[in-house]
């Protein structure tokens, strides 16, 4: 697996550009073994967002200091993972499926793909503005995959789909199960705290 880090988050991790990697290629390009990393600042506290380049399947780690981000990352990526994955109620075989392929060794790369560190800036900008009410949980905050319909996935499209759907879709082309996201709700639960 491979986890892209903008050049924000290589200085927090301690890592230039040159200590990378230059020949970091995937071999059949499946879903969930890409993905890329970005460090933020949201009140006054570093945040990690990840999006898998596939889908645009994302996630926000909160409050990491920079011990964190240089001796556990490879360990909050799998925790935060398992939570967004156990957020929207994506079944224990899917699951399981896509934590063997994230488990493992990872490398640590720079990014190379516009769009995708495009996907992440608008994930950002929903983070710090769209959710302004920094009192709810990064639980309920964190539902961009369902009711933010994103650009910017590898197929070149210009369309805007939402990530979960696109999740749903690499769920059933790459495992053959299937994953019913359920987005109609949604907005009423991020606003009433359930």
């Amino acid at each position: 697996m491979i986890i892209r880090c903008t050049g924000k988050l290589l200085k927090e991790m301690g890592v230039t550009k040159f200590d990378l990697s230059d020949s970091v290629n995937i071999s059949n390009k499946l879903a969930f073994e890409e993905w890329y990393a970005h460090v933020f600042i949201l009140n006054r506290k570093k945040q990690i967002v990840f999006a898998e380049t596939q889908t645009l399947f994302s996630f926000c780690l909160e409050n990491v200091t920079r011990e964190d981000i240089r001796g556990r990352l490879r360990e909050l990526f799998e925790k935060g993972l398992s939570k967004a994955l156990f957020n929207e109620e994506v079944s224990s075989p899917i699951m399981s499926k896509i934590m063997e392929i994230c488990r493992g060794e990872s490398i640590f790369a720079k990014t190379e793909n516009r769009r995708t560190n495009g996907a992440i800036n608008e994930l950002i900008k929903q983070h710090k503005f769209a959710f302004w009410d920094q009192s709810r949980s990064m639980d309920r905050q964190d539902r961009c995959n369902r009711y933010m319909p994103m650009r910017g996935f590898p197929d070149g499209s210009k369309d805007y789909r939402f990530p979960i759907d696109e999740f749903a879709k690499a769920i059933k082309d790459q495992f053959d199960l299937e994953f019913i996201p359920e987005k109609e709700n949604t907005i009423h639960k991020i606003y009433s705290g359930v």
